[in-house]
């Protein structure tokens, strides 16, 4: 009887492990997984990047139905390529990263640190194939491997120049439409003074940003190259493409005349450089075509506070010697996306960027919610409202496309622009102003010794403009000439030859 009784325990106790096993591994099936994803911290105020209203709607209408807790990680935008690697190399990067840098993608392709995105694309990916389509997708292959997402680009114009047209008013001076004409009148602003600010006005606004060196100066360096073959265009280094080295030695001879931002070599986040446009000071300067009428930082709402009836207008005076305006523009690409080796979540990644492409949640991420971020539709398309706080509605959420996307180029525009409340028609002119010449794309290419001296030539060429502007002007040639070549031989004349031989086998027909 009591060997019954045992055995009867002995197989209640067996079911009751066994149903414990089973509950626990039910639950553990069911707990919800992480998916971190990167999300630019652009420091706005009242704006928390990682946990907002749009991370929280994220959740809700993605994260929960899926099963998946969606965590953002903020990465501050100027620093995004140095954080990015360092959180590559520590296996510690979230699921989803990105990066508008080829070399970086590159490199990381190189060393064996993204995931194949292929199968899961194929398999879970079907509103993002279709929205992206194969020429973007195209764009993301690198050894015959689907390792990056690429963005898809609205919009293509880049950069334009901005002028105080209030002091061009003051000292009766026409809009300058020629680099003689420009520097011309950034004498005059500086000697005629028509802010009345003594030695703190800033003829031409500048700052230095060692992954984008010449962007901020880019319309004024282009005015003075020569003419090329499409091999040297393509090869050469800025600092040695015919007449980049007549275009420093201007900026040099501006410097040294106080015609540029005496502090431009230590402003590497732009705070100065912004600081000095909305209190007044600076007369003109170059930068993305839309930038002073941006809502964040709002350079001309808050320069108009500070100085009442200032004016901050489009400004396209750069012309070479064959009466030509050099444009560079955006690649039709925006972001790279991937996803690093280290995770496990390329299927629920491809899941998220796949529920993002379906166009009612597109459309609610890029352009918001009626009666919150836009009250009404004028010529086809939605009229931005303010939003300050957690509501604020930002570009960095949509990863999947970089602008607004209404199908047709005239309403994409017009989108752009109402995005900057009040400033609709100084974007337009403004954009339009940014593809109106010779157009060309930055060219970067998929080699290993780009991606491997990326950094070194960066830092390099971040020296190169430092010095060569801030020199006396009896010492520009030999400091310029010095330095130049100190880049070719750390890398700089590798890159270029590999780059030949990279175009030479992939000649377009």
């Amino acid at each position: 009887m009591k060997k019954a009784w045992a055995r009867i325990t002995g197989l209640i106790l067996l079911a009751v492990m066994l149903i414990s096993v089973q509950i626990t591994f039910v639950a553990a099936k069911n707990s919800p997984v992480e998916l971190k994803v990167e999300v630019f911290d652009r420091a706005l105020p009242g704006y928390q990047a990682d946990n907002n209203f749009w991370t929280k709607w994220i959740q809700e209408h993605f994260g929960k139905p899926n099963n998946i807790n969606v965590k953002f990680v903020p990465v501050v935008r100027l620093q995004e390529i140095d954080r990015l690697n360092v959180l590559m190399a520590s296996n510690d990067a979230p699921d989803i990263v990105f990066t508008y840098d080829l070399p970086t993608v590159y490199n990381y392709v190189r060393y064996g640190g993204l995931t194949d995105l292929g199968k899961p694309l194929n398999k879970y990916g079907r509103n993002l194939k279709k929205y992206l389509g194969k020429e973007v997708l195209d764009r993301g292959v690198f050894n015959g491997a689907q390792y990056t997402i690429p963005a898809k680009r609205i919009l293509y114009g880049a950069i334009n120049g901005f002028i105080r047209k209030d002091w061009l008013d003051k000292l009766g001076m026409p809009m300058p439409k020629t680099t003689q004409e420009w520097y011309n009148t950034m004498k005059a602003f500086k000697e005629k003074d028509p802010g009345g600010l003594g030695d703190q006005v800033i003829p031409y606004g500048m700052l230095t940003d060692s992954q984008n060196i010449l962007w901020y100066c880019q319309l004024l360096v282009d005015s003075f190259k020569g003419k090329m073959t499409y091999e040297q265009s393509q090869c050469l280094p800025e600092w040695l493409m015919p007449g980049v080295k007549d275009a420093m030695r201007l900026m040099n001879k501006m410097y040294n005349e106080g015609l540029i931002s005496p502090e431009f070599a230590l402003d590497r986040d732009a705070q100065k450089w912004y600081r000095d446009i909305q209190q007044g000071r600076v007369g003109f300067f170059i930068g993305v075509n839309d930038q002073p009428y941006r809502i964040n930082p709002g350079l001309s709402t808050e320069l108009k506070k500070n100085v009442p009836g200032a004016q901050l207008v489009p400004c396209d005076p750069f012309v070479n010697s064959q009466g030509k305006r050099l444009k560079r523009i955006y690649d039709q690409k925006g972001f790279y996306i991937m996803v690093p080796k280290s995770s496990k979540r390329a299927v629920e990644a491809i899941k998220y960027l796949n529920w993002m492409a379906k166009p009612e949640v597109r459309d609610f991420l890029v352009n918001g919610q009626k009666g919150i971020h836009y009250k009404e539709y004028r010529e086809g398309v939605p009229i931005k409202l303010l939003v300050d706080g957690e509501k604020r509605l930002t570009d960095d959420i949509a990863i999947i496309v970089n602008g607004k996307d209404f199908g047709d180029p005239e309403k994409n525009i017009k989108a752009w622009a109402f995005g900057n409340p009040g400033y609709e028609k100084e974007s337009i002119e403004s954009y339009k102003m940014s593809i109106t010449g010779d157009k060309y794309v930055y060219p970067v290419f998929p080699i290993d010794s780009e991606a491997k001296l990326k950094n070194t030539l960066y830092g390099k060429g971040a020296e190169i403009f430092v010095k060569s502007l801030t020199v006396k002007p009896s010492e520009f040639d030999r400091i310029y000439d010095a330095l130049v070549q100190e880049y070719m031989n750390m890398g700089g004349r590798q890159v270029m030859e590999d780059r030949k031989v990279y175009l030479k086998a992939n000649q377009r027909k």
